[in-house]
């Protein structure tokens, strides 16, 4: 499998907090980090195991959980790089996406597309 095309130093920029890492001992790309940032009265948690490519993200506003997306292995990891945007992909699959943006507005946002060729071929059958 190969490296998750975010790096360490985009993510850490992205979330603007050190992670919490599972063993300070083992570098960030083998290790499991957790991102843990408070916007807008919603606390966010991003986790990422770089090397297995599982990631997780919890949003919960005080004790009651919003969201929770949990998955192992995903395709990649993309830190979004636009002036004034800090947003993270996760890519799933060439298909499908999941993007968590933090600023300028915070927003959970899920896409796929369908491969119309055999969208339209399964309709004829």
């Amino acid at each position: 499998m190969n490296e998750i095309a975010a790096t360490e130093l985009q993510i850490l920029g992205c979330f603007g907090v050190e992670p919490r890492l599972r063993d300070s001992e083992v570098p960030w790309c083998y290790n499991d980090a957790a991102y843990l940032t408070e916007i807008d009265g919603l606390w966010v948690s991003f986790a990422i195991a770089p090397a297995y490519h599982d990631v997780r993200i919890l949003v919960a506003r005080g004790n009651q959980r919003l969201f929770e997306f949990n998955s192992m292995g995903v395709m990649d990891v993309r830190v979004i790089d636009e002036p004034g945007v800090d947003a993270v992909e996760v890519v799933l699959s060439k298909q499908a996406w999941l993007k968590l943006q933090l600023r300028p507005l915070f927003e959970i946002t899920q896409g796929f597309a369908v491969d119309t060729a055999i969208h339209c071929s399964e309709r004829r059958s």
